[in-house]
């Protein structure tokens, strides 16, 4: 077992940062493996549903109270030592309850990574948990951001970020590109744009088989066409779009693509 590592002291502004602006990614922990992703090059501030009391598995973060003059230690920081990767860590609670995390460390400047700041809850809380504040668009269910990302409307509580992130399809003669990211306190929403300019072969994407990461962070897809095909004139490109836990990483999505020669298929 390990105790917590001295971290230093963020003091008052930050606990006034985390009050005033009451938004948080609120995660529903249970028995199983929770995953929080962490920006490398700063502090991720965690609150638990209770006191922590020991930790393990903590070597390669630097873990203590987010106030060192006052400490709480049901509000943790964790800072990673490493760049990009994962790790395992172990929270054993006052209350004897354990809390399992991957905690995945990914480059400060991905789109999803709008605040540094998880609310933990246990998922028995979903059971009593009442409609909360609309601004942090907990009432937004994923069949509805869903509906949202297909319209192109407003989604209250929901940031939206308009971009171009290349992703690797890992198949010839097709490209995806993220092009909006919608970051809520529940769930991400991704639009990605799915080209291609080849004349003799359609694609086929089966996104009952398409995953984000691993364990699978995505919830709900949608596609306009399965099959992609260009002509002569012009490209051939379709959107698509998930709804995914917060803990997603846009590049992590892994396209289930099916080659289809004109008029031939041949084996995907």
């Amino acid at each position: 077992m390990k105790t917590f590592n001295k971290v230093f002291g963020f003091g008052f502004l930050l606990l006034s940062l985390w009050s005033n602006t009451g938004f948080a990614r609120i995660v529903y922990v249970g028995d199983g493996m929770e995953t929080i992703t962490l920006s490398y090059g700063g502090p991720t501030i965690i609150r638990f549903p209770t006191t922590v009391k020991t930790i393990s598995q903590a070597s390669r973060f630097v873990i203590g109270p987010a106030d060192e003059e006052q400490p709480n230690y049901a509000l943790i920081s964790v800072t990673p030592r490493f760049s990009q990767g994962e790790d395992k860590v172990t929270f054993i609670m006052s209350d004897g309850s354990i809390i399992n995390t991957k905690l995945i460390v990914v480059p400060k400047a991905i789109p999803e990574k709008t605040d540094s700041f998880y609310d933990l809850k246990h998922k028995d809380s979903l059971i009593e948990k009442a409609d909360s504040d609309d601004q942090t668009g907990a009432h937004v269910s994923e069949l509805e951001l869903m509906k949202a990302m297909i319209r192109g409307d407003h989604v209250t509580g929901y940031q939206v970020k308009k971009l171009i992130r290349t992703v690797d399809t890992k198949v010839d003669g097709i490209s995806c590109q993220l092009v909006r990211v919608y970051t809520g306190s529940k769930f991400n929403g991704y639009i990605f744009k799915i080209s291609t300019a080849a004349k003799d072969k359609d694609f086929l994407i089966d996104v009952t088989k398409l995953t984000l990461g691993s364990p699978n962070t995505a919830i709900l897809s949608q596609i306009d066409e399965e099959k992609i095909s260009a002509n002569e004139k012009e490209h051939g490109h379709v959107f698509l779009r998930i709804v995914a836990k917060p803990a997603s990483v846009y590049y992590n999505v892994n396209l289930p693509v099916a080659v289809v020669k004109k008029d031939k298929e041949i084996e995907g």
